[in-house]
């Protein structure tokens, strides 16, 4: 069977050095979506975009191998995977070759695959599951990194939620949005006073 593999991964809300999650989408002949995923790659000091991305292919191939995918048509709007996954870009971070190897020993694993990169806007379903990720991650645990004024901040727009009764999702996707809006320096003070 052949597979259309989209995937994609982020860091937020710092970059280097947030939350790394992914998101991956795989659809089978016909167009039919036969599965979506996200989760978390990484955080903290070496979590980086770049190692986002290659979880989220990593993740997804290994999806893919299980449904039964016998080639990979995989897209993705990281130019700096697609081109290394093409050979046309070299590897220069340690943790990032060790990523693209097990990519790689996946794809030994496939009959045929290919690779190219689309724009963000081609990409939306696995943008939103990785955004999925990171609001799911923040609404549980809060943000990862571990910067105590980032836990200050969670804190607060928790309780200010609880006040007025939003639920666990609704206040992540408040502080995603604050996160996104302000610069870090700006919600640094307001964290703290």
């Amino acid at each position: 069977m052949k597979c259309l593999v989209y995937f994609d991964g982020a860091c937020e809300p710092v970059n280097p050095g947030g939350l790394g999650t992914y998101g991956y989408v795989i659809y089978g002949e016909g167009g039919r979506r036969l599965a979506r995923g996200y989760g978390v790659a990484c955080h903290g000091e070496g979590c980086t975009n770049n190692v986002a991305e290659y979880t989220a292919l990593r993740e997804a191939l290994r999806k893919a191998k299980e449904l039964g995918c016998g080639e990979v048509d995989i897209r993705g709007d990281s130019q700096l995977v697609v081109r290394q996954m093409r050979g046309e870009w070299a590897v220069n971070s340690l943790r990032l070759m060790a990523l693209k190897d097990e990519v790689e020993a996946l794809l030994a694993s496939f009959a045929k695959w290919s690779i190219g990169w689309v724009p963000r806007e081609e990409n939306k379903e696995a943008d939103g599951l990785s955004q999925i990720a990171y609001e799911a991650h923040a609404a549980q645990y809060g943000y990862g990194g571990g910067d105590g004024w980032i836990q200050t901040l969670i804190g607060e727009v928790r309780r200010a939620a609880e006040a007025e009764g939003l639920r666990p999702e609704e206040a992540a996707k408040i502080l995603a949005e604050l996160l996104r809006k302000y610069r870090l320096e700006e919600l640094r003070e307001l964290a703290e006073g």
